[in-house]
């Protein structure tokens, strides 16, 4: 099984912390769903998919008939699995409950909503173009509990934040009863943002600010019954994210559209990020590929563990060396040993995996060994 990626690049406005790639004209939508269906084209496959995700930018921007349009198309192309997870991303200013019929009707079971805070001056901070009152109204919406989950996207560590104002933010969401799952960002100041670009306008908050604002969160989430199963997601029971978890067990996907990736086991590739270049070569029946390559071993390693090591689930240490030919205790015998008396790291029935607390370090362990 296989799980496809739609990167849908347009916004109403860059928000202040963003550095994913999107534009804010709307007047090539038409086109680029055009090159997206002449993409599905160019890469589709046999393969069930699993599941589908619409990023962005702001998907929750398409209209009725733009969003018809790519789906049709996406199930006229591929086989679906009879429990396919298909989420969009939503944007509280680009939602309505008119869209929401459509996405249901048409194959879409979850949302991904970008809250990002429940704080009317943070919000203006970021650059979000909609306010408290519209994300409540959005989140307690009564169709929101036809879908089979909502999550809720939120940032931590901006400007003018504290714990006590995100915890406000957290104790809210955790009240709606649609809300299954919450993602949890902390702010990274991207080089080519405006927060970037403007260091010295802002007031970051400082590293000790930040941890109290995780431990925080952390447990209010825990009170929730929501589960940390990942360094930056919280589920409740059976309300994980398929299709990231299909990222982190090293699946492959197809990316379809500008900065999109893919990855078939052995070969990852990327599409240029460049809205004109991509509706250029697709124009002319040629894949808009800025890059790919093959992974040699080490980055397979590498790869294996700083996926893997990002969920509760860990892996098999015995299914590593199947795997890699390489013994991971032997190898790494006294920084495991370290970590597992530090209690940042537990080795149980043969799975190696991160505690709580060693999530909170998961890239920077993953690279030690």
């Amino acid at each position: 099984m296989i799980s496809l990626y739609f990167h849908i690049p347009f916004c109403k406005k860059k928000c202040n912390y963003c550095d994913f790639y999107s534009v804010c004209d709307e007047t090539e939508i038409q086109t680029y769903i055009d090159s997206l269906k002449k993409e599905i084209l160019l890469k589709k496959t046999s393969e069930k998919v699993d599941t589908i995700f619409f990023g962005g930018g702001t998907p929750s921007i398409l209209s009725k008939e733009q969003f018809l349009d790519i789906a049709n198309f996406i199930r006229n192309n591929f086989v679906l699995t009879k429990n396919c997870e298909w989420t969009i991303e939503v944007n509280p200013e680009s939602f309505s409950e008119e869209k929401a019929k459509i996405w249901l009707e048409n194959g879409v079971n979850r949302l991904s909503v970008g809250v990002q805070s429940l704080n009317d001056n943070e919000l203006k901070i970021c650059g979000r173009i909609h306010n408290k009152e519209l994300a409540l109204d959005v989140l307690k919406n009564d169709i929101l509990q036809k879908f089979s989950s909502i999550n809720v996207d939120l940032i931590y560590g901006l400007p003018a934040q504290n714990a006590k104002s995100f915890a406000e933010t957290l104790k809210i969401i955790t009240k709606i009863p649609a809300i299954k799952h919450i993602s949890l960002y902390e702010l990274t100041i991207a080089k080519n943002s405006n927060f970037g670009r403007n260091l010295e306008n802002y007031d970051f908050l400082n590293e000790t600010k930040i941890e109290e604002i995780i431990e925080i969160s952390k447990n209010i989430l825990k009170k929730c019954d929501f589960e940390r199963y990942e360094v930056s997601n919280f589920a409740k029971n059976a309300y994980r994210c398929r299709h990231n978890e299909n990222y982190w067990k090293g699946k492959k996907y197809i990316g379809f559209g500008t900065a999109a990736h893919s990855f078939d086991g052995e070969v990852r590739s990327a599409n240029f990020s460049d809205l004109q270049r991509y509706i250029k070569c697709l124009s002319r029946n040629v894949l808009a590929i800025d890059f790919q390559e093959n992974l040699y071993d080490e980055q397979k390693k590498l790869e294996f563990l700083m996926l893997r090591l990002r969920t509760i689930d860990g892996f098999s240490v015995s299914g590593f060396r199947r795997k890699f030919k390489t013994d991971f205790l032997l190898k790494n015998e006294k920084y495991v040993q370290n970590l597992i008396k530090n209690g940042y790291m537990v080795i149980e029935n043969g799975i190696c995996k991160l505690t709580d607390k060693g999530l909170d370090i998961a890239d920077g362990v993953a690279v030690r060994l």
